[in-house]
């Protein structure tokens, strides 16, 4: 099979609802694993909402001599005990939303862990939201670097530093319930944890009816 033509997507951490929404559309896509790997990306970080409003956890990386090093190079850094830190941050922000406790250690498992390659860990989490959220989408991983060539390339679609949204298919974002929607109102397209965490098997449902708007 000639995997080349298919849709190319990004492997991300804890993924956000806008890119598993695209992912759910397609039957078969590629994850890219020789790009040279981008600074400030959701490769390495997430957003989760907290008492304060929408906050980031993000994975650090050993920085390598080597000027350029692929997405399948990158190793994780444990020096300052960023799991411990970040794993604390989510139970504090989702620790009384309805369905933490039923995914409290599934979700533990990949911060203790100790994963050596952020895109081996990113993999094991894309699968896992792939299970829960009845996503089947086949996943292959390139074999080699692709040149970008058409509107199927999600590489550098999904901006970390943009308040827009950048995909090539918007999602309407219907609200739900989050922990602090009294106190913050809805904050759409937060990390794949908080659609698990408040809605629970309900997630299968919100990414399945989510209408794209296609640009």
């Amino acid at each position: 099979m000639e995997n080349s033509n298919l849709p190319i997507f990004p492997a991300f951490f804890f993924p956000n609802i806008e890119y598993l929404i695209n992912l759910s559309k397609f039957d078969k896509v590629m994850i890219e694993a020789f790009e040279t790997y981008p600074k400030q990306s959701f490769r390495n970080r997430t957003y989760i909402q907290s008492a304060n409003g929408k906050i980031s956890i993000n994975v650090p990386i050993i920085k390598e001599k080597t000027l350029r090093q692929t997405s399948s190079e990158v190793k994780i850094s444990y020096n300052d005990n960023w799991n411990t830190k970040s794993f604390r941050a989510i139970c504090s922000a989702y620790g009384k939303s309805p369905f933490f406790e039923y995914y409290e250690e599934d979700i533990k498992a990949f911060f203790y862990n100790k994963y050596e390659k952020l895109l081996d860990l990113n993999l094991d989490i894309l699968s896992y939201f792939q299970k829960r959220f009845q996503i089947n989408t086949k996943i292959y991983l390139t074999k080699e670097y692709l040149k970008p060539s058409d509107e199927l390339d999600f590489r550098n679609k999904f901006n970390v530093n943009s308040t827009t949204i950048n995909s090539l298919c918007t999602p309407n974002f219907k609200p739900y319930i989050q922990c602090f929607s009294d106190k913050l109102g809805f904050i759409e397209n937060l990390s794949s944890l908080d659609l698990l965490f408040n809605l629970g098997k309900e997630s299968i449902d919100y990414i399945n009816n989510s209408i794209l708007n296609e640009h």
